[in-house]
């Protein structure tokens, strides 16, 4: 089946499947084909839905039986699962969980060097400011 997928603001189409994969559509795309009554989002058209999942399937890692030592190893490592999740939006950590796929280190770059808040320099600042204006009034 051929749709057409609003992207940009854009119309495209007539697109197959894997088209529409190069195009760029996402869940929240709009899509429509023949015989439907309005555009929807892509996430609510079960063909659409089935592809992506089948094409998911075949990049996620698999799913191997664990040996104990695996498990406990598993069980010490789930708070930094947890915290590793933590740090993805809400929607993206119930796909990673339903997915069963463990996450690393590796794939949060940002966690080993923090964010400064965009106010501290400017606190510093302001800081310094005082200190030297306190340090001119004690001298005269």
């Amino acid at each position: 089946m051929k749709y057409f997928a609003m992207i940009g603001g854009h119309q495209y189409g007539p697109m197959e499947l894997d088209e529409m994969v190069r195009e760029g559509v996402r869940p929240d795309t709009y899509v429509w084909c023949k015989g439907m009554s309005d555009w929807i989002q892509a996430s609510e058209v079960p063909d659409i839905c089935r592809y992506f999942r089948q094409r998911l399937s075949g990049t996620l890692p698999s799913q191997k039986a664990a040996a104990p030592d695996e498990i406990r190893m598993n069980a010490v490592d789930e708070d930094e699962q947890e915290r590793l999740l933590s740090q993805l939006p809400p929607m993206a950590r119930d796909f990673v969980r339903k997915s069963g796929m463990r996450l690393t280190k590796e794939n949060f770059p940002d966690l080993e060097h923090p964010r400064i808040p965009k106010a501290l320099p400017v606190i510093l600042y302001i800081i310094c400011l005082i200190v030297i204006l306190i340090g001119f009034l004690i001298i005269y």
